[in-house]
């Protein structure tokens, strides 16, 4: 390998899977997704840590903007409690670089009570 390559594969900023996971501002967590989060669902670390479960979002479409692509209009279905809001029509995503966010991932606990309902 050539000299070049190897510094720029030392010297890469490059973001890795690992770091996906990590919270961050709803723009910087949306672009590491596939189509930019579209179809994934998301949620804050706030709400985690209140112990609030099954609070998310749906995200139906993203506008990133800026250098970075840092900042931006998010647009999805909220889900509060496991009830859909606004009968299922998108509405923005607030607080999007106010809190840490991070992909949201139903727990057994979630999934069972879903089914029972």
């Amino acid at each position: 390998m050539s000299t070049i390559a190897k510094e720029i594969l030392t010297k890469s900023t490059l973001p890795f899977i690992s770091n996906s996971t990590k919270p961050r501002n709803l723009y910087r967590a949306l672009k590491v997704m596939d189509a930019n989060g579209v179809g994934e669902t998301v949620t804050t670390t706030k709400l985690i840590g209140k112990g609030f479960s099954d609070c998310y979002y749906k995200v139906t479409s993203v506008k990133l903007r800026g250098p970075e692509l840092n900042h931006g209009k998010a647009y999805g279905v909220e889900v509060w409690k496991g009830k859909v809001l606004n009968e299922g029509k998108a509405v923005e995503i607030r607080g999007g670089l106010k809190w840490n966010w991070v992909k949201y991932t139903p727990t057994a606990d979630h999934i069972g009570s879903t089914i029972k309902a």
